[in-house]
């Protein structure tokens, strides 16, 4: 399968076991597939003094997030998972924002009509490519294989209990890793 043409009929565990392997073609037929769930979704969450560039490449990482956290033997699609994932990063993001100050009413942005409106031009692929790239490389030239496992947990919904116990250390650690990773993303 070397021919980027042949994975776009694959469907998405499929792709998440090529991507696991290494597969880039894998990864960049799957990205594109959800970049405009991405996209919808960001803007279903613009608001307060966020970016859509900022929501865009949250939900970047909760869809990188649901290609390392998936379990196939779980009852739930690879689109239902993910969609989770991109959710709770956007939801996490939102949270943060809004402690500072409530969301105006005329802020909030009904999802069927940005749905509608939403067009995916080749630059802005690019332009999300380059920015998800750009994510990727910090979290794996950034962070220490602790704070990546522990940061790729944390995306995928466990809390630092049970982060901790599945890593075999201290609940402290967990936060301490998470407090690193922070700093070292911004």
């Amino acid at each position: 399968m070397d021919n980027f043409a042949d994975f776009s009929v694959e469907k998405d565990e499929q792709l998440v076991k090529f991507i696991r392997l290494g597969n880039d073609k894998a990864f960049k037929c799957l990205y594109e597939r959800y970049l405009p769930k991405m996209k919808t979704m960001a803007y279903s969450f613009q608001g307060l003094s966020l970016e859509i560039e900022d929501l865009i490449q949250e939900a970047a990482i909760g869809f990188y997030t649901a290609i390392n956290a998936y379990d196939e033997k779980s009852e739930a699609s690879f689109s239902t998972f993910c969609y989770l994932c991109m959710r709770r990063m956007l939801i996490g993001l939102l949270k943060k924002a809004s402690r500072k100050k409530a969301i105006p009413e005329s802020k909030i942005v009904n999802l069927d009509i940005i749905q509608n409106d939403l067009v995916l031009n080749p630059e802005n692929i690019i332009i999300a490519n380059e920015d998800f790239k750009a994510l990727k490389n910090k979290i794996f030239n950034k962070l220490s294989l602790t704070e990546r496992e522990v940061l790729f947990k944390y995306l995928g919904g466990y809390n630092y209990e049970e982060i901790a116990e599945s890593l075999n250390i201290p609940k402290k650690s967990v936060d301490n890793a998470l407090q690193r990773v922070k700093k070292k993303i911004q």
